[in-house]
């Protein structure tokens, strides 16, 4: 019997650390201390906004994650708190304006 001579498939592991050139900023910016506690913040921002801070970020030569986690430490330091932005959404009256007898 005679054996065809195959090519064997190896496995491609992009999310290696030496890939991962090919594919992000990994390695390039500063991060955030290994093993720090964080967890998945997601939104939706109009397309200008999420420019906005990718640029900022990168002239500041950091993450967007890393940037806006500094942003909001720097504004709590300053502050003592986030400031309040007003609802985007029209305000729906519940009841009728009477005037005062």
């Amino acid at each position: 019997m005679q054996m065809l001579d195959t090519p064997q498939r190896v496995p491609v592991r992009m999310h290696l650390p030496n890939r991962m050139d090919a594919m992000s900023d990994y390695g390039r910016r500063a991060s955030r201390a290994q093993n720090a506690p964080t967890v998945l913040l997601q939104g939706r921002v109009h397309p200008e906004t999420r420019q906005a801070f990718k640029d900022a970020a990168a002239a500041s030569g950091v993450s967007v994650a890393y940037y806006l986690d500094a942003l909001a430490q720097t504004l709590l330091a300053e502050r003592g708190s986030l400031p309040l932005v007003e609802d985007p959404r029209p305000i729906k009256q519940t009841e009728l304006p009477i005037a005062a007898a």
